[in-house]
Parts: structure tokens; sequence; C-alpha cells
């Protein structure tokens, strides 16, 4: 009985997840910003990005100084999301042009496309046929308790690598959770 219970709130609580006609490939996240973009599973690859009333929908695009900077196979835009406005371009070399004009061509550029939103599955699945990245947490910690105990062998091999792996862990949680570019 105990169980069955147990159950049931687990199926409630699965039932109030957001689901997509797209199966695993469609997905919604919010931007920098706090506006709604997402994609809605077909393979046409459009994906759309919603601030108040207004949508726009293309293919490509990175963030960069509260901007979406968005192309598809003949239009172009810049879309402020400080103040709602959206730039639309017939001509990329005018895009270009406005693009520099406002300062937004950044130093790193991190373009996303319709697998923005699913990529993150990716690490799921490098840790079920991957389990390096499960192994290196426990060395870690080795690594770590071992330099409270006298011994020469490897000491600083085991000193780097007990500063050296959380940096490493922090920058990639930044990358991954960080969409801007530089």
């Amino acid at each position: 009985m105990h169980l069955r219970n147990i159950l049931l709130a687990l199926f409630a609580l699965l039932l109030t997840a957001t689901a997509f006609a797209g199966g695993m490939s469609a997905w919604e996240e919010k931007t920098p910003k706090g506006n709604t973009i997402y994609h809605d599973g077909t393979a046409g690859g459009w994906i759309t990005l919603t601030m108040d009333t207004t949508e726009v929908m293309f293919r490509h695009f990175y963030f960069y100084k509260g901007c979406t900077i968005a192309t598809d196979d003949s239009l172009h835009y810049i879309i402020n999301e400080n103040n709602n406005t959206v730039q639309r371009f017939d001509n990329e070399a005018a895009w270009k042009a406005a693009i520099k004009a406002q300062h937004l061509n950044p130093l790193w550029k991190r373009e996303y496309n319709d697998s923005y939103g699913t990529d993150k599955f990716g690490h799921i699945l490098l840790l079920i046929f991957f389990p390096i990245p499960l192994l290196l947490p426990i060395l870690w910690l080795v690594c770590l308790i071992s330099l409270f105990f006298p011994s020469g062998k490897f000491f600083a091999a085991r000193k780097h690598f007990s500063w050296i792996y959380p940096v490493i862990v922090l920058l990639v949680i930044f990358y991954d959770n960080i969409p801007q570019s530089i």
C-alpha cells in the first residue's frame, strides 16, 4: 500500500512536467533576460523567441549584451531584450554593419541552433558510457584526504590535482549554465 502511494505521487509529479509533441528534440528555455525561447521538435529547425506579444522565428542565434542576434535563410535579426525591440534585416551586409555599429560582435561567439535545449542530455549519456567523470571526484577526494598524511610520494601531483580539479569543474559549470558570448 505504501509503495503504491509513492508511485501515484511520482506519476502525478510527472504529469505536471512540460511535454512537447516533438519528443526529445523539443525544448523550452529562458533567455538570459528572461524571455522564452523554444523549439517544438520539428525537423525544420525553427526556433521561436517570445517577448511579450512579439514572436520571432529563426534558425541560428547567439546571446550578447542583452541581445539575441539571430539569422535564418534570408532574414537576419537583432533582438534587443532590454527594451523588447526587434530589428529585421533582409540584407546580410546591412545586418553585419548594424552589429558592428552597435558593438554586438563578441570576442568569443557561442552560436546555437535547434539543439540548444537538448544538448544538456549529452552530459548524462556521457556519464553512462564513459565512467571516468564519475571516478574523478572520488580520486579528488582521495588526493585531498591524503594531503593530511605524511607521505612524500606524489605529493606535488596530489597537491596540484586537489586545486586544479575543482577549478576545472567550476569552469565547466559556468560554461554550461551561462550561455552568453564573451
